[in-house]
């Protein structure tokens, strides 16, 4: 039988990047992408336009011959740290993977991941955050990962209807690859490389690859326990060590300033209006961000390292391809 991966999100920063590794081990890829983004997915795969939220657009996506198999790859979402809520915000991550989901089910598509987040698991008080077997939206307040939580649980619902369905919990990703600029955090890291950001602010997160990240998709579709939840985390990571490795790749001197969390805090809100303002809707400084990076923000990738042979590669490697690209 001949495999088709079906790629959602497909001109997104993860989306692509799972298009690029896919095609490079030779598999066949049909990718979805809203009119008018097809330029931004790779060559080589066979482009659908259509829209998650709309179930009438995607039957070109899932179509499929009788001697073919389909397998879904779900990475289409909205990623905000805005603190204004967004309606669309729930009607793609939820209701959009709602739809995916059901016609995965309808069409007997062989696998489906979904690229859920770690901002959809409530995090340990202490220690590393892992996987869970349930997720609680009404534990967490921001939007972002509330929709995220809510999906994940409409996945498992499907996986208990007979869906061969695994949920993948990315950390905070970055990386090369991302043609249209946004990531916030390699932007943060584009502005630093620039000398923009001399000093950090205190906290900090875990950050991934979005090539490794990709990997770990691919081996879960091929070895991924079904119903299972696997985290692909990274580095832990503060503010002060991501921009004095950006200083030294760019051979300049280490900041030793780095503001403290209760200092900033008062002025999010109005970093995000300037932002908002100035920045074309995108700041990089909102009360969520300043909030995220001074929780736990550890998280294992043990189980995906023992089930998918998960590996990531180092964070100085990441930031600089980063650079490398963003000159």
């Amino acid at each position: 039988m001949k495999k088709i991966y079906l790629v959602t999100g497909a001109s997104g920063h993860l989306g692509s990047t799972l298009c690029k590794q896919l095609l490079n081990e030779g598999k066949a890829v049909r990718a979805l992408a809203l009119l008018g983004e097809e330029k931004y997915v790779p060559s080589g795969v066979e482009i659908v336009t259509g829209d998650v939220t709309d179930p009438a657009s995607l039957t070109a996506f899932f179509h499929h011959d009788e001697d073919e198999e389909i397998i879904v790859l779900h990475c289409a979402g909205i990623v905000t740290i805005a603190s204004k809520a967004n309606p669309m915000v729930h009607k793609v991550n939820v209701e959009g993977t709602r739809n995916i989901l059901r016609l995965a089910k309808e069409h007997n598509a062989l696998k489906v991941v979904y690229v859920c987040s770690v901002h959809g698991l409530v995090e340990a008080e202490e220690g590393d955050t892992t996987e869970t077997s349930s997720y609680h939206p009404e534990q967490i307040d921001d939007q972002y990962g509330k929709s995220k939580a809510e999906a994940a649980n409409i996945a498992l619902d499907f996986y208990k209807q007979g869906l061969n369905v695994n949920i993948i919990l990315p950390s905070g990703i970055f990386g090369p690859g991302d043609v249209r600029r946004n990531n916030h955090m390699i932007r943060a890291i584009d502005a630093m490389a620039k000398g923009y950001i001399p000093v950090s602010l205190q906290g900090g997160f875990d950050f991934v690859d979005v090539r490794d990240v990709a990997a770990g998709i691919i081996a879960c579709a091929e070895k991924g326990r079904a119903g299972e939840s696997y985290i692909l985390s990274g580095h832990y990571l503060t503010v002060k060590e991501i921009l004095n490795e950006v200083n030294e790749i760019c051979e300049r001197k280490p900041s030793g300033i780095e503001i403290p969390y209760a200092l900033v805090k008062p002025f999010g809100a109005l970093a995000e209006s300037i932002g908002n303002h100035f920045g074309k809707g995108k700041p990089l400084v909102t009360p969520y961000s300043l909030a995220i990076l001074n929780t736990n923000g550890h998280f294992s990738h043990d189980k995906a390292t023992k089930d998918l042979g998960y590996q990531t590669r180092t964070s100085r490697e990441s930031i600089r391809d980063m650079i490398e690209e963003l000159k």
